[in-house]
């Protein structure tokens, strides 16, 4: 096989496994409305700890809000764009 015809076929599947489809979630796509969510959910899930003081379930539904909130906040803050100083 000549050296053009080489270039020209492995030019031409070079792109066969690159799709080029990101994977984009609502953290990154939207990181202030995820810290917003985020927020309200420990927020949720400090107001269901005082109230529910007695009950098993709205204990751990407060932790699980609580745990929940925390991590997205977490990732949101990470996925915010860093301010660069001159």
């Amino acid at each position: 096989m000549s050296v053009r015809k080489h270039k020209r076929k492995a030019a031409k599947h070079s792109n066969k496994h690159q799709h080029g489809i990101k994977q984009t979630s609502f953290v990154s796509t939207h990181p202030r409305a995820a810290m917003f969510m985020g927020s309200a959910l420990i927020i949720i899930g400090l107001f269901l700890l005082i109230i529910g003081m007695g009950s098993d379930a709205k204990f751990g539904l407060a932790m699980l809000s609580m745990a929940t909130g925390s991590l997205i906040f977490f990732f949101a803050n990470s996925a915010l764009p860093k301010k660069v100083e001159k």
